[in-house]
């Protein structure tokens, strides 16, 4: 473990070290118009970057796809739908994943799994009220990219900078590492990746993880303080109140991405969570700003939800 820590480390300063030569690019995809029920793919609410170190990763969203080879960085934008093949024809592959949200940041390795699919190698995540910052930067590095000519030059800063709290969270002691901690930092991440697939289980996850269901959520519990249920229940959503918040989608749409396997449980649960329905809900927050590509309805306007 101690060698994947130290190539994550490198990984990561290399993504530094190609940001800050002459002419340096970071590959930007076109926001695209929220996928219907039943697209491939998964997305996040804030942005996520990917470095290629070897081989290649072929991404696919809504009507576009791309091929990231060895020395490139790309971010995608939050919202946006996308799924990743690792190219079978390129050699040997890995990559590195950068994620960041309001309380945490987590940097993973992948390598090819199954079915060309890449998973996830070694991760390593840190919970730090900063890490705010480095998804701030990274949504503002989308927008910049987005709306100015050249502006995928402009936002090298912002990614650079991104990358470069991420590099010194990392170093920083992490009390409590061992083979349980990195097994609950992997777990975690496979949730936040699969959180829209409304077969996500604490089996499902047991069996990738190759581990026990009640093993999984024992040490799930003790380190937590929560059940592993509650939490993927709970990142739903809080996942849903934020689509209500800052995008245009209907009630059937949230649900839909938020794995809930019917409307009518999503309005449930919903309930039980916040208090009141996802209706209610939606007619009393404005919409905020949510890094990324805003999604509206397919008219145009902003119709009352159930």
């Amino acid at each position: 473990m101690r060698f994947l820590a130290q190539a994550l480390r490198t990984r990561l300063q290399e993504a530094l070290d190609l940001l800050g030569t002459p002419g340096a690019l970071v590959r930007f995809p076109r926001p695209g118009a929220f996928p219907t029920e039943g697209a491939r793919g998964h997305f996040h609410l804030r942005p996520e970057v990917f470095y290629q170190w070897e081989g290649a990763t072929r991404f696919q969203f809504p009507g576009e796809d791309l091929d990231l080879g060895p020395g490139q960085i790309l971010v995608i934008p939050a919202l946006l739908l996308h799924d990743e093949t690792a190219l079978a024809d390129q050699g040997r592959f890995e990559n590195l994943v950068l994620y960041s949200d309001e309380g945490s940041v987590s940097v993973h390795l992948a390598d090819r799994g199954a079915s060309d699919r890449p998973q996830i190698l070694y991760p390593e995540s840190v919970e730090a009220a900063v890490c705010g910052r480095i998804a701030s930067w990274l949504g503002d590095a989308v927008r910049v990219a987005t709306d100015f000519d050249q502006g995928a030059f402009l936002a090298v800063d912002l990614v650079r900078s991104s990358l470069r709290l991420t590099l010194k969270l990392l170093e920083s002691p992490t009390p409590g590492a061992g083979e349980d901690s990195l097994l609950l930092v992997r777990c975690r991440r496979m949730v936040h990746e699969d959180l829209g697939d409304a077969g996500l289980s604490v089996a499902s996850l047991a069996q990738r993880l190759g581990c026990g269901a009640d093993y999984l959520s024992h040490r799930f519990k003790v380190a937590r303080g929560e059940s592993l249920t509650s939490y993927i229940l709970g990142l739903r959503l809080e996942r849903a109140a934020e689509l209500l918040t800052e995008t245009d989608l209907s009630g059937k749409e949230v649900a839909w991405a938020c794995g809930f396997s019917s409307q009518g449980y999503f309005i449930r649960c919903f309930r039980q969570r916040w208090g009141v329905t996802p209706g209610v809900w939606w007619s009393q927050n404005p919409r905020g700003a949510l890094p990324g590509p805003r999604f509206g309805p397919r008219d145009g306007t902003r119709s009352p939800l159930p």
